[in-house]
């Protein structure tokens, strides 16, 4: 395997744009959504099932327990996103990006057809619908069809930036190398290397 302490040969991490958003969606917005159908309960004046008959106990107890539900999957799923790695060898890609892993043999990708991309310029290759994937604004990883139509297998977060490695119909990539350019160069050089040119 080529070494992980070559910074530029790894993925690029998500960014604080996704860390907002995933607080905000995993943690700060149930609570929001709780506090409001309390309020509302409360204020329509019906009876209500209380906990020990305590209409306080009942909103700490239960604001409180999805604070430590919401925080625990939170936590989980931050420390998931930082689960990022690429492994390029002469046997071909291993990538692993959150619950996801990855891995193509070197000569199933197309790699005269690999390159660095700009997503708002190559619309085609944006990823529109998720098939098996976790995805925030600013961070993508899974599997995904793009606008091309192809299921493709995505780690990206929020740079400019992308490698395009098709693959044989099966298992394209969509990643976000550092640097993009360093690894399509050493893909290009371990594929020359096994005899491939």
């Amino acid at each position: 395997m080529t070494s992980t302490t070559d910074p530029r040969l790894q993925l690029a991490p998500a960014g604080p744009r996704a860390g907002t958003w995933l607080f905000l969606l995993g943690f700060l917005l149930p609570l929001a959504i709780t506090a409001i159908a309390l309020a509302f309960a409360v204020q329509g004046g019906g009876e209500l099932k209380l906990i020990a008959g305590s209409l306080p106990l009942t909103i700490v107890l239960t604001l409180g327990g999805l604070a430590v539900l919401c925080g625990g999957l939170w936590w989980l799923l931050a420390r998931m996103m930082r689960r990022q790695s690429l492994q390029l060898s002469a046997a071909g890609v291993d990538v692993r990006s959150s619950f996801y892993r990855c891995q193509v043999p070197l000569q199933e990708l197309k790699l005269e057809q690999a390159r660095v991309v700009d997503l708002d310029e190559h619309t085609e290759l944006k990823p529109t619908l998720k098939t098996n994937g976790f995805s925030i604004p600013g961070f993508h990883s899974g599997w995904f069809l793009l606008r091309n139509r192809r299921r493709t297998f995505v780690a990206i977060a929020e740079g400019r930036r992308k490698l395009w490695l098709p693959g044989n119909g099966r298992r394209d990539l969509l990643l976000e190398p550092r640097d993009p350019h360093a690894v399509l160069a050493r893909l290009r050089e371990l594929a020359a290397t096994a005899g491939r040119g």
